[in-house]
């Protein structure tokens, strides 16, 4: 999703904090009265609906939410085309009418060369131009609550383009928020972990003299809404005003591509297990990272028995590479509540006598865990 252009953003200011302004439950009727008018161009080039839209009354119910919302549409409905192939086609048909075909014969000469229908020609030969792009439906078609989450995640992600410096509150999908933020270049630096250890505070701080910093950080957008609670503040700037931009876990965003919801089978069983077995227990897939020297440690579960304000942290440890072993054993002396699960298959040299270390064969077994976990 792409953030909107600057001068289609909209916010209201408050207390030192931006708001982008957001499409509600309230907007939903104009809104599908919009998608309804779009459909009706499908096939024809983008340049119609927008001289459609020039002389279209303006929705009084949409006020100034309608242009956002139409921008947000129209990139939907025009996909990028294949340039070379449109090029290509125009470059035969000129060149079959340069050499004195008429008009019906050259059609029908380039339409065989082609394999298209010579109707289908006249219709697409310029379909490569931003204007004369023809319009196509997204898959699956979209409803009015569909538009609204993109265009309110477009605006999120406008005024978050704009960010100097960024704290991130997480808890769940640690890993795979981190690993998109290390993806896109947008690093994140580990500070501290609030409520008993559950959450992670993390800091942002943009490269010097990087201009697509902030729009690094967008890319967070699509897997924020895959953590179970998170709270993302940046120092944002929208026309003259200068503010904190607050984003949480109760915002309507659009989420993403689900991220896997385990790595291995092994981790599957385990907390399949772990819920039929332990009912007075909670479980959380990636949990916060554990800071273990210079480097971040990533658990694989939380588990906390309900009630209780203790965290313990468990990681299934595949050891496809050995030499991580020695850094995973040093977490248990770092971290009273860390327990690490190792496959008695892949350890060629003795293991220490830990009382936090699990040897597993096949499977990990939850009675095992839970009676390291303490009272």
């Amino acid at each position: 999703m792409k953030p909107l252009p600057r001068h289609l953003l909209a916010c209201t200011f408050a207390d030192g904090e931006l708001t982008p302004v957001q499409l509600t439950a309230h907007d939903l009727p104009w809104l599908r009265d919009l998608l309804l008018d779009a459909e009706a161009f499908v096939g024809r080039p983008r340049d119609a609906l927008l001289r459609h839209w020039a002389r279209s009354d303006h929705d009084p119910r949409a006020g100034s939410k309608l242009r956002p919302a139409r921008h947000v549409l129209l990139q939907a409905l025009s996909p990028p085309v294949a340039r070379r192939d449109r090029s290509r086609l125009r470059r035969a048909l000129f060149t079959a009418a340069a050499s004195g075909l008429d008009r019906a014969p050259a059609l029908a000469a380039i339409a065989v060369e082609f394999g298209i229908a010579p109707a289908a020609i006249e219709h697409g030969l310029f379909g490569d131009l931003p204007h004369e792009r023809p319009l196509q439906w997204p898959a699956p078609a979209w409803s009015a609550s569909d538009l609204q989450l993109r265009t309110n995640t477009a605006s999120a992600g406008a005024l978050l383009a704009t960010a100097t410096a960024a704290t991130l509150q997480l808890r769940g999908a640690a890993r795979a928020v981190l690993r998109t933020t290390w993806l896109l270049g947008a690093h994140f630096e580990l500070l501290g972990h609030r409520d008993g250890g559950s959450s992670a505070t993390l800091r942002w701080r943009p490269l010097p003299n990087d201009p697509r910093a902030g729009r690094r950080l967008v890319g967070l957008l699509p897997v924020l809404p895959w953590a179970r609670r998170f709270e993302l503040r940046a120092e944002c700037h929208w026309r003259t005003r200068r503010g904190r931009f607050v984003l949480g876990h109760g915002d309507a965003l659009l989420p993403g591509p689900a991220p896997a919801p385990f790595d291995s089978e092994l981790e599957r069983r385990f907390a399949r297990d772990f819920v039929q077995q332990a009912p007075d227990w909670q479980l959380l897939r990636e949990p916060v990272p554990i800071a273990c020297g210079q480097q971040l440690a990533f658990p694989d579960f939380e588990l906390r028995r309900r009630g209780s304000a203790t965290v313990w942290w468990l990681e299934l440890a595949g050891l496809r590479d050995p030499a991580a072993l020695p850094g995973k054993l040093a977490l248990l002396q770092q971290q009273p509540n860390y327990l690490l699960a190792v496959p008695r298959a892949a350890c060629t040299a003795p293991l220490p006598d830990h009382p936090r270390l699990l040897r597993f064969g096949r499977h990990v077994a939850v009675a095992d865990v839970l009676a390291r976990c303490g009272p």
